[in-house]
């Protein structure tokens, strides 16, 4: 039942999966460990969305206790679905014990954890997981352009552009891609940084020219801070450039 609805995406209600698990434990099938592992995908995918209550989250996190020596994978599967759900918190602590118990991570697993990071502003935890994939010896794992990303986001929502800033130009080995550059504008246009999404603004039309929603980030990211020259500038380069603003898209964005 459970592999039918992963195939169409549908997600068993905590209902569901009770009723699932009592069968089991009704036909012996509780040491059954890919049973388990079935059980513990579906209900680390429920995590995600409102329908992740406390309850839910209990109930996912008993599950996966269940299993005796969880491979990496179910890790991963826990970790993603705790950091998405409205306790991320638990995301970091399986991170933690998951380190405890020497099971090795992989490059899908700090991710996740970044991601939970971010959500929480916890920066100096996430700095530390990210010094940590630099420094990996012994998982022989390097950071690639999703810790970037993942970094640079947390760093830009916690309001410290600067340090987003310099993490990016000291990125030797992988060059930043849209994505990165992006994240920090959008950052800087929350935070009312012109000069820095300026820079990051350059670097995106380095890379191609036809996104309007870049220029229209910049120029809100001017309009913040009442520049209004700045919006101007904007409005006559995207026309210079032959760049036609989405519909739906504002230069004065609230």
């Amino acid at each position: 039942m459970i592999r039918k609805r992963r195939a169409t995406t549908t997600v068993p209600n905590i209902g569901t999966l009770k009723q699932i698990h009592a069968l089991m434990i009704i036909n012996g099938f509780t040491s059954n460990v890919s049973f388990l592992r079935e059980l513990v995908f579906a209900a680390a995918t429920s995590l995600v969305g409102p329908s992740a209550t406390a309850t839910v989250i209990e109930y996912a996190h008993q599950m996966f206790d269940q299993i005796p020596e969880p491979d990496t994978f179910m890790w991963n599967t826990m970790i993603r679905g705790s950091s998405q759900s409205p306790d991320p918190v638990r995301a970091v602590s399986l991170y933690a014990l998951m380190h405890h118990r020497s099971v090795k991570p992989d490059n899908f697993t700090f991710p996740f954890v970044l991601k939970a990071c971010t959500k929480l502003f916890w920066v100096k935890t996430g700095s530390a997981v990210h010094s940590r994939v630099l420094r990996l010896g012994e998982y022989k794992i390097e950071a690639n352009i999703r810790h970037y990303g993942c970094m640079v986001d947390m760093l830009g929502r916690a309001g410290l552009l600067k340090e987003a800033f310099e993490l990016i130009a000291s990125m030797k080995k992988i060059e930043p891609n849209e994505i990165v550059w992006r994240t920090l504008l959008g950052a800087c246009k929350v935070h009312g940084d012109v000069e820095l999404a300026k820079r990051a603004n350059e670097e995106l039309l380095r890379m191609r020219t036809d996104q309007s929603g870049d220029y229209v980030l910049l120029s809100n990211t001017y309009a913040s801070q009442g520049e209004w020259d700045g919006v101007e500038k904007v409005r006559k380069l995207m026309d210079d450039s032959g760049v036609t603003k989405n519909r739906g898209s504002s230069f004065l964005e609230a």
